[in-house]
């Protein structure tokens, strides 16, 4: 992180002369958002999805998502839509088309839109382990992330989790009312995290873990050093960059009239704003490097939690047929959890649904060596074949989580069964009469045998890259 800090530094120095010599101290207030037209795509299923149509074609549609709210970070993420689970499409006229392409645009052509979003988000002092205001708040509909980390990454991290849940509220809709948002609680020193562990005399070696008794998710890191490194050189460049504003403000003013006098005079600003986003691209990446295993199992935990406070809460065994259908069968929940802890966040976008390398090529192997669990088998796991007694690394090569993640896999991007009544009967199924064999056969309306033959042949025609949600693997019903 030092040899950026001492570039930037030496950029500052080195550009000085172009920058006005009072500087304002006063912070500029965020202004409120504006209200964006959206183009809407209304599902058969009820499903109301915003955002813009990027491509058509007879197959489906793909289209990128926009979620916006005062005081959150904007939230895109990209997906790809059968022609079989659209009732309409709703375009905006071809003038604000272009209008909300350049909008979106703006937000991240080379992940400058990340950074944009950490600075709009709103967090709150608070108090933390029994210091009074020593950590920071954000609160959004499914989660409140507390932290005493460095503000920088608490902001990155809200940022991250905001991405996350508007992926599960787009596979997964949330149905139920009385759900109640998850406080997820950062530790940025791993010795922290381990005190707390001690204290409640919880004996785990995961770093992250969902704890449904008080709805919370605990979460261990090592971000403190690259924290604080971020942080400095966040609070530089947010200064600079108001210098910058106010010094191009004020030459325009000067030689709005000379063109060519204002190129002049603008050109070091822009080169200045150049360098400062390529440290900050750096700087992305070193904490993108930090921080892969920790996203991945929060991802992981995140979605159990939103799955048990808004989707398919536990309490679901009456008879009522308009009562929650009970909890996700443990494979199935599982199964979503490595879907999602798999994310990719590219140029400040969300990714869901890409082939995951390492998995798939395990799966692949099972398969052709007939050490592949059985769907009857996975079917009827319990809890236990999913306690993991030994760290999070190997959860993917464990074979009851390798076995639920392609099938979920399966049910997710080809047979398209998250979000359906056909899923909730199925899990209410599982839940009121036990009997997850006969039910699964409901829900994909073959027998079991029949399946797993055309499960495999999935799997095994599945590449090692790329996505599962492209056009071209998009089947007409």
């Amino acid at each position: 992180m030092e040899p950026v800090i001492v570039s930037i530094r030496r950029l500052a120095a080195a550009l000085a002369f172009v920058l006005l010599c009072s500087v304002y101290s006063a912070a500029q207030p965020v202004p409120i958002a504006q209200e964006w037209r959206l183009e809407t795509i209304k599902l058969k299923n009820g499903y109301v999805l915003k955002g813009l149509v990027l491509e058509e074609t007879a197959a489906g549609v793909r289209f990128q998502l926009v979620n916006r709210s005062n005081g959150r970070p904007t939230v895109c993420m990209t997906s790809t839509l059968r022609r079989g689970d659209i009732d309409r499409i709703e375009k905006l006229p071809e003038e604000e088309r272009e209008a909300l392409k350049n909008r979106l645009n703006e937000l991240d052509p080379t992940g400058e839109g990340e950074r944009k979003r950490m600075e709009s988000l709103e967090l709150q002092v608070t108090d933390w382990d029994g210091q009074a205001k020593a950590g920071r708040r954000y609160d959004s509909d499914y989660f409140s992330l507390l932290s005493n980390a460095p503000e920088a990454v608490v902001r990155r991290s809200a940022v991250r989790l905001e991405q996350i849940y508007t992926a599960y509220a787009h596979f997964l809709p949330a149905r139920y009312p009385g759900g109640k948002p998850t406080t997820i609680v950062l530790y940025p020193s791993l010795d922290d995290y381990q005190k707390m562990l001690d204290g409640k005399g919880w004996k785990l070696q995961n770093r992250a873990f969902f704890h449904p008794d008080s709805n919370r998710v605990f979460c261990g890191s090592n971000l403190l050093k690259v924290g604080e490194d971020l942080e400095k050189i966040r609070l530089m460049h947010q200064e600079q960059r108001g210098d910058l504003d106010k010094r191009e403000s004020l030459l325009r003013q000067l030689y709005g009239k000379k063109p060519l006098e204002l190129a002049r005079h603008l050109q070091p600003i822009l080169e200045y704003r150049k360098n400062m986003a390529k440290a900050d691209k750096h700087n992305d990446a070193i904490f993108d490097n930090e921080t892969k295993r920790l996203f991945t199992i929060l991802y992981h935990e995140a979605f159990h939690a939103y799955a048990c406070n808004f989707v398919y809460p536990s309490s679901g065994r009456d008879s009522h047929p308009e009562s929650p259908p009970g909890e996700l069968p443990r494979w199935l929940n599982e199964g979503l959890a490595q879907i999602f802890e798999t994310a990719i966040v590219e140029s400040g976008e969300l990714r869901v649904g890409h082939v995951d390398r390492e998995r798939i090529l395990k799966v692949k192997e099972a398969i052709r060596k007939g050490e592949m669990m059985p769907v009857k088998e996975l079917l009827t796991a319990g809890r236990n074949a999913f306690i993991v007694q030994i760290s999070d690394e190997r959860l993917t090569s464990d074979r009851s989580y390798l076995a639920s993640w392609a099938l979920t896999s399966y049910l997710t991007f080809d047979r398209r069964l998250l979000g359906t009544p056909s899923l909730d009967a199925f899990v209410r199924a599982v839940n009121r009469e036990g009997e997850p064999k006969e039910a699964f056969c409901k829900l994909t309306g073959q027998r079991i045998t029949e399946f797993e033959k055309s499960f495999h042949v999935w799997l095994l025609k599945l590449p090692t890259e790329g996505s599962m949600l492209e056009p071209s693997s998009i089947k007409e019903k």
